[in-house]
């Protein structure tokens, strides 16, 4: 067949007509398929547009594999009666409780380890590298997860209530790290230590998420562009820093081929407002990991029992050295003010109960509330009791203490150790 003078072979026609995805290294097989299906309805691709080159294909088919991924993991917290309702009456949410965090951790683990497997040329770089940005990038993973998919509740964003992918939501007065045996005291500590990093990333991050509607293209881009980052420069070979520069330009190209593809408005503009989320997103991650090295020291915070600890919370990420000593201050100032308020508040409990009660044996309970009181005081004294504030903030062989490997860690890493053989 000719037009212009050209010659258009008839797999090109072909190809035109039914304007399939070809993914890399498949483009034969897809042709053969489409010779013997094209007299048949053919639906168009998942992935909606023809790309022009291979590279553009590998994106497109991210995009679609992310879709993908994120509903097998939210799969897998359903049960059958969850699963049936939820397509008729769509999801229904609970409030999150200590208790689910357990699966949470081994579906996400999962689910890290199945998407930077995907990422090319991840798997060749030398075992190092590989472990570092594992660690680098497991935080971020899971921090973008989460704040695409708290972004898809509006309402629910609206009343600060963060919705994860598995059917629950944190309150706003929670923070998700709770543990059973919390009382109000330590619940209000760990809300008020993590409150100035949940501020930000609700109104610089998931905020923007729902008022530029972003989407699955974007979330990925932003993937590639969080585990290929600059930052990690200073933890890997001059090799792999190549690497992931080269894999920044791609990722940037792609989008941007992504957009004009689709006749996106205003596309410099989106890019860089998407860019900008990609630095805030840096920046909070940094922030949550020196927040919960904090906890760790004031010893309100335990994930030791799941993968958050190790990998996400691990030196690399949560260096003791880089902590602000504004932030170590004022939850020192903010402990000793509870005990404080706690001491207050006893004292005035056991007043209105010797007021009230005409019990014999009354004229005694004024020893009963020094000794209460001096118990309320004397429980369990923390760091700032018994060592110096600037060590803990500046001793770097004191503080990496706090990260010490644990008695199980070996058993624990056998989940991935066969990762970097």
């Amino acid at each position: 067949m000719k037009r212009n003078g050209d010659t258009i072979s008839k797999d090109e026609l072909i190809n035109k007509q039914v304007k399939l995805e070809f993914p890399s290294k498949s483009r034969k097989r897809y042709n053969e398929e489409v010779k013997i299906e094209i007299g048949n309805d053919i639906s168009r691709s998942p992935l909606h547009c023809t790309p022009k080159t291979e590279e553009q294909a590998e994106f497109n088919e991210m995009v679609h594999a992310y879709k993908v991924h994120q509903r097998m993991m939210q799969l897998s917290f359903s049960n059958i009666d969850e699963f049936l309702d939820e397509h008729e009456k769509g999801p229904k949410l609970r409030k999150m409780e200590p208790s689910d965090v357990k699966q949470l951790s081994e579906v996400e683990f999962a689910g890290l380890i199945y998407w930077i497997d995907k990422q090319k040329p991840y798997g060749e770089l030398p075992s190092e590298d590989k472990s570092v940005l594992l660690t680098r990038y497991s935080v971020r993973k899971l921090s973008l997860d989460h704040f695409y998919s708290a972004s898809k509740y509006p309402d629910h964003c609206s009343r600060r209530e963060f919705v994860m992918n598995n059917y629950t939501y944190v309150p706003s007065d929670r923070t998700g790290f709770e543990q059973q045996d919390d009382d109000e005291q330590q619940i209000a500590a760990k809300v008020a230590l993590f409150s100035e990093t949940f501020t930000r990333f609700w109104n610089n991050v998931i905020d923007q998420f729902v008022a530029m509607k972003i989407q699955d293209a974007e979330i990925v881009f932003l993937h590639s562009m969080l585990l290929w980052s600059a930052s990690n420069n200073e933890h890997v070979t001059k090799e792999t820093v190549k690497v992931m520069e080269s894999r920044r330009n791609w990722a940037i190209a792609r989008l941007r081929t992504w957009y004009k593809n689709r006749n996106m408005k205003e596309a410099d503009q989106r890019i860089q407002r998407v860019l900008s989320l990609h630095t805030e997103i840096e920046i909070i991650c940094d922030m949550h990991c020196q927040d919960f090295l904090v906890a760790k020291m004031f010893d309100i915070c335990d994930m030791s029992e799941f993968f958050y600890e190790k990998l996400c919370y691990a030196p690399c990420n949560a260096d003791p050295k880089k902590i602000d000593p504004e932030l170590y201050e004022k939850f020192k100032q903010y402990t000793k003010k509870e005990r404080q308020e706690a001491t207050v508040a006893i004292k005035e409990s056991e007043i209105q109960e010797n007021l009230q009660s005409n019990s014999p044996g009354k004229e005694n309970r004024p020893l009963e509330n020094e000794h209460k009181i001096e118990m309320a005081e004397e429980k369990r004294p923390s760091f700032i009791d018994v060592i110096d504030p600037v060590l803990l903030v500046l001793n770097s062989q004191i503080l990496p203490k706090v990260m010490d490997k644990l008695p199980d860690d070996n058993y624990n890493m056998k989940l991935f150790s066969r990762y970097f053989s």
